[in-house]
């Protein structure tokens, strides 16, 4: 009885011990901003300004060229292009350098704000994980979801000193520079989202 029990205990601990090395290996870190080069992203962009909701796309382009630069590193040539539509009254200064401008969005602080890239460098991507982003909210790991055909993990931003309140939702694949999906709220409400809807390789 006593070698069956001290048997049950042995294997208890090697399955706990694998348990903690399983979730050690599964958890997973982001890199914000990390490209890989040779790859294209296109995202298409709702958003609600003066009550009116909007839509664009973003596309960013990042492709080898046959240059080198002066210490033999590779040299990528990078596009951005901005598309949507303007009423005829709203072509103006802003118009020239893309449309962002014009919709009064600013695309980095919608895609992710740059305060936070190095608190997700620092979380482990998985399930259930939750961190203090050191007072400027909380980030829980709710599920995962897939979007153009990629997988990644569902992050949401909270207050906090207000844990129900939602700032901000990323989906998040660790293996892209930037994430599958961003939306922003202010008071409860959806104010705008960014989403992927083609990413290629090169």
């Amino acid at each position: 009885m006593r070698v069956t029990a001290k048997k049950f205990t042995i294997v208890l601990l090697i399955g706990l011990f694998l348990m903690g090395i399983g979730q050690i290996v599964w958890a997973e870190k982001w890199q914000p901003y990390q490209f890989k080069g040779n790859e294209r992203f296109e995202f298409k962009i709702s958003f609600e300004e003066n009550e009116n909701k909007g839509e664009a796309f973003y596309i960013l382009d990042i492709k080898e060229s046959s240059e080198k630069s002066a210490s033999g590193e590779e040299v990528y040539e990078v596009s951005y292009i901005t598309k949507g539509t303007l009423a005829k009254d709203e072509l103006g200064p802003e118009t020239a350098f893309g449309l962002m401008g014009s919709y009064g969005i600013s695309l980095n602080m919608m895609m992710i704000n740059p305060a936070y890239s190095f608190f997700f460098s620092q979380m482990d991507l998985k399930v259930g994980e939750k961190m203090n982003f050191f007072g400027a909210g909380i980030v829980k790991v709710i599920g995962k979801e897939k979007i153009a055909g990629r997988e990644g993990f569902v992050c949401q931003l909270f207050q906090a000193d207000e844990e129900e309140k939602m700032m901000a939702e990323w989906v998040i694949d660790p293996e892209l520079a930037l994430p599958l999906r961003s939306k922003i709220f202010e008071d409860g409400e959806l104010q705008g989202q960014i989403e992927l809807v083609k990413y290629v390789q090169y």
